[in-house]
């Protein structure tokens, strides 16, 4: 894999240093070609949707090969919190002393949904993390033979922690509770495994560390729960044959976990097959690769400027690193003029490395951060 080839794909290197990919990824020329083809062709009217369709398709493949799964485990979902929202419908009314665990900081797309179970009887058991994110122990503590699901963030957004999903898998299963893993922070970042660590859902939107677009993402089903799944809202891409389903009075859901498929976005659908196929293009273990060498990277210029930072423990660190600073707006403005761009999360500056960042970048940035 050639770095130059890689950062060549992203025009925004040549005037940025952009360390904020937890928030939302630099564009890359396939996707933008991709849209403005699709723009092109729309605005002369001959725009293809089936062509667009196709697209969603590639791109549930890639998606399901960055994981460990197969296209027939994946459903296309816009965000994290239709995928919760899958899922919790799919839980039945409590009974007594059933419960779901989940952490308290975790985002609110991975949290709300579960929330909201208490009105059917759940009791909620939000755990409150000692430290950067919330241990297995911490998991452990709280599940018992009532719990039901399991949330946890494979890679927390504001401080980065990594949490040990195989874990906290063992835990879902003495308890018989399902595992949902909000893998926003993770997926295209750091390696995933769904089949070795046990998960039961697993949910990501495209915007950040796939390289995609708003309006596009997946949830993971493991397939001995699918049967068990009910669709919300249902349209004619949950059916065995979408293509001849636009129409009722049959209902005819497909066999796989497209059954759970919202409608598809069609321009971001075509953009995300360009821009996953970066992932087929340089192989995902070899960008992935390049990731942990960046964060490595990161984290030695921190440690070597003494510059205090999240996750302390190296089995959790991931692609993003929790900055403290005494005061993070005059970070920032030293940021802006320097043409970094990072983010501000739980009152710590925010870097997020991807394989598009360099090691020179990584450098400067920690001497600005010496600054402050």
């Amino acid at each position: 894999m050639s770095v130059g080839d890689v950062r060549r794909l992203f025009p925004g290197v040549k005037d940025t240093i952009y360390l904020n990919t937890a928030s939302m990824n630099l564009g890359c020329n396939p996707a933008r070609d991709a849209y403005e083809r699709s723009v092109e062709k729309w605005s002369a009217g001959k725009f293809d949707w089936s062509e667009a369709e196709l697209a969603g398709e590639d791109a549930r493949s890639i998606f399901a090969e960055i994981i460990g799964a197969t296209a027939a485990d994946i459903a296309i979902v816009p965000a994290v919190s239709t995928a919760a929202g899958i899922v919790a419908s799919n839980l039945p009314w409590a009974i007594r002393g059933e419960n779901i665990v989940v952490a308290d900081n975790e985002f609110t797309s991975n949290y709300y949904p579960w929330v909201l179970l208490r009105e059917r009887g759940y009791e909620v058991r939000a755990v409150t993390p000692v430290g950067e994110g919330p241990a297995v122990e911490e998991f452990d503590l709280a599940a018992d033979g009532g719990t039901r699901l399991i949330a946890v963030s494979a890679v927390h957004s504001a401080n980065g922690y990594r949490a040990n999903l195989e874990a906290i898998s063992k835990i879902a299963r003495k308890s018989g509770a399902w595992l949902f893993v909000d893998a926003c922070q993770a997926a295209g970042a750091v390696p995933l495994d769904v089949v070795r660590d046990g998960v039961d859902f697993l949910a990501a939107a495209s915007h950040k560390f796939l390289l995609g677009s708003r309006g596009m993402g997946y949830l993971y089903v493991r397939p001995e729960l699918l049967d068990r799944l009910h669709p919300v809202g249902p349209g004619w891409k949950a059916a065995r044959k979408p293509a001849e389903s636009f129409y009722g009075p049959a209902i005819d859901l497909s066999p796989t976990a497209s059954k759970l498929d919202a409608s598809l976005a069609w321009f971001p659908a075509m953009a995300e097959q360009a821009s996953l196929g970066i992932f087929r293009q340089f192989g995902t273990t070899a960008l992935l690769e390049r990731n942990a060498q960046l964060a490595t990277r990161l984290q030695d210029a921190l440690t070597s400027h003494r510059l205090p930072f999240w996750p302390i423990v190296e089995e959790n660190r991931s692609t993003i690193f929790s900055v403290q600073a005494d005061d993070t707006e005059a970070v920032l403005a030293r940021f802006r003029q320097a043409n970094v761009v990072a983010s501000v999360r739980a009152g710590r500056i925010r870097l997020a490395v991807h394989f598009y960042n360099s090691e020179d970048e990584l450098d400067r940035v920690a001497e600005l951060l010496v600054r402050s």
